[in-house]
């Protein structure tokens, strides 16, 4: 699958049934041979006890040794065909779900990384991580609704045409049993499928809020709000165990009734074929046929019942959430228009937001500026200058050009936003550096301190930093991340807490060298740390989303005790 076939989002008109529906029916190729190994499993599992009542009928009865053989072995090729067949059926059946999910997760991937954002909402990472795991897999899961439920209704069609052959009565009953008990579960599964999704949204709520939780836990630290933030994350995790417990109990009712209403129906089959037997109607090994069928019956009318209703109930209450997100509209239009930088720097004018409160600044090329502000208003400011967020009101301008109408996949050659959180990809330190360009990682290596890190690397820049960058330590992948930002090559640089993670030594240097490695460029460093913002050409304060103070951090250190109070 290409990346764009990946990216593409279904149609608009497509709901969660469909989605569900449709990630199944994409994997066929894996699916009817799965489904054909399962249907022969379960063919199998019904014939089991019609060759176990013609071995009584024709071999033990009859006296006839050379028909009681034959029949014997028949059973045996039955049994070996049965486990065969379940073999490939599940191993075919997984391997769609898999190839299903792996499509699916490539969409939702595309989508999160869509230069283009999101024109709807901001989307945090707990919410895109719950989405592109949990749910993905959720509704990758509903392949499996094309192959068992399928199969399990073939074995009631089977045990059907069987009793037919016995008595037609009780081959019509469990032929019409099948269709009417989907229909019933369908409408029976509604309450559940209300109760999943309103389990996996809070689920999800709570994911997000542990999520923010963690990224911002030194800031919440240095505010002195982890006690209230803790506080929030209780209560959200309460709520989601509350609705985790009410889906659960849903389900199990379900679960339990379906099985309650399959056994009584079993019975009343068996019971009634027993009365046949003593009045003669059915031979003994036809009543032990019919006891037998009915007997193997009662696991796909089960299953039947847990599969259509609570699975596909979790499915599509996953795929609700899953298209919340594909067909999410963008903040920008795509353009691969080329756009001419022309060096003049960052320009705010009355930006509005739901922190920031009508902010105008102005950065020229080769201009440090520091801004202090508190953690939403920081957050909300760095996403409206890397154009990540679109402003409700005003405009940004960067480089000359207005982000609301720059290209999005253009945006990163005019303006490089850092985020707070430190990411590292696979791959060589280098290539963490440069991405796919070419030239020398050291200089900006260099300015962000992380060549006394690179010096105990085995390979220097060609070593491996791992998944995620786990071979890193924290600070580690937060100066190789500054480096990063260092070696772009855009005009302007956003920078967000830069040095968290760093002690104060390594913080010392990186300040020390933040002048030379941005020189020439229009750079905007939102932080509270002392030694960065000593070295800014001037320091803007935000109090409420509001400019309340601009000067030099000497000047501000003196007359300002909220500055003070902000970077001690």
């Amino acid at each position: 699958m290409s990346a764009r076939a990946a990216a593409s989002p279904p149609s608009r008109s497509a709901g969660p049934r469909r989605l569900v529906a449709g990630t199944a029916v994409g994997a066929w190729r894996r699916v009817l041979p799965g489904l054909a190994g399962i249907a022969v499993h379960q063919v199998c599992e019904i014939a089991v006890p019609v060759v176990v009542g013609l071995v009584i009928d024709r071999g033990i009865v009859a006296h006839d040794p050379v028909a009681l053989w034959t029949w014997i072995g028949v059973l045996v090729g039955v049994f070996l065909t049965l486990a065969l067949a379940f073999q490939v059926g599940i191993f075919f059946g997984l391997r769609g779900m898999e190839e299903a999910h792996h499509g699916l997760r490539m969409r939702t991937t595309w989508r999160m990384l869509d230069p283009r954002g999101f024109g709807d909402r901001p989307r945090s990472a707990g919410e895109l991580l719950g989405i592109g795991g949990t749910d993905v897999q959720t509704v990758s899961g509903g392949v499996m609704l094309l192959v068992f439920p399928i199969a399990e209704l073939a074995a009631v069609i089977v045990a059907g045409i069987v009793l037919v052959g016995i008595s037609w009565p009780l081959g019509v009953a469990v032929i019409a049993g099948g269709p009417i008990f989907l229909l019933l579960l369908d409408r029976v599964g509604r309450a559940l499928r209300r109760r999943a999704e309103a389990e996996q949204q809070v689920t999800a709520d709570a994911a997000t809020l542990a999520a923010d939780v963690i990224g911002g836990f030194r800031t919440l630290s240095a505010l002195g709000a982890t006690a209230q933030a803790s506080a929030r994350y209780r209560a959200a995790s309460s709520r989601a165990l509350d609705a985790a417990i009410a889906a659960r109990r849903t389900e199990a009712w379900f679960v339990a009734l379906s099985r309650i209403a399959t056994g009584a129906f079993v019975a009343g089959i068996g019971i009634a074929a027993v009365v046949m037997a003593i009045g003669g109607s059915i031979s003994v090994g036809q009543l032990i046929t019919v006891v037998g069928v009915v007997q193997v019956v009662m696991g796909p009318l089960q299953a039947l019942a847990v599969n259509v209703g609570a699975t596909w109930a979790r499915a599509t209450a996953s795929a609700t959430r899953v298209l919340s997100l594909l067909h999410a509209p963008p903040a920008h239009e795509a353009d691969d228009a080329t756009v001419e930088p022309r060096g003049t720097g960052i320009r705010l004018r009355d930006v509005v937001g739901d922190h920031v409160r009508g902010v105008s600044l102005d950065v020229a090329p080769g201009e440090v500026v520091g801004v202090v502000a508190d953690a939403p208003t920081a957050a909300e400011l760095v996403a409206l200058l890397g154009g990540t967020r679109a402003p409700a009101a005003g405009s940004v301008h960067v480089d000359g050009h207005d982000l609301a109408a720059l290209p999005a996949s253009r945006r990163h050659e005019h303006v490089v936003a850092a985020p707070h959180a430190a990411h590292a990809i696979a791959g060589s330190v280098a290539r963490n550096v440069l991405g796919r360009s070419t030239g020398d990682p050291h200089p900006a290596l260099a300015a962000s301190a992380f060549d006394d890190a690179l010096r105990a690397l085995p390979s220097g820049t060609a070593t491996d930093v791992g998944p995620s960058g786990r071979a890193l330590s924290g600070g580690q992948r937060q100066r190789l991340a500054l480096a990063r930002a260092y070696a772009a090559p855009a005009a302007a640089l956003v920078l967000h807490d830069p040095t968290t993670a760093v002690d104060a030594v390594t913080e010392l240097r990186i300040a020390e060298r933040m002048r030379e490695a941005v020189a020439g460029r229009a750079v905007v460093v939102v932080c509270s740390t002392p030694q960065l913002l000593a070295r800014a050409d001037r320091v803007v304060v935000l109090e409420h989303g509001r400019v309340a103070a601009t000067d030099r951090h000497e000047a501000l250190m003196a007359s300002s005790t909220t500055y003070v109070e902000a970077v001690s």
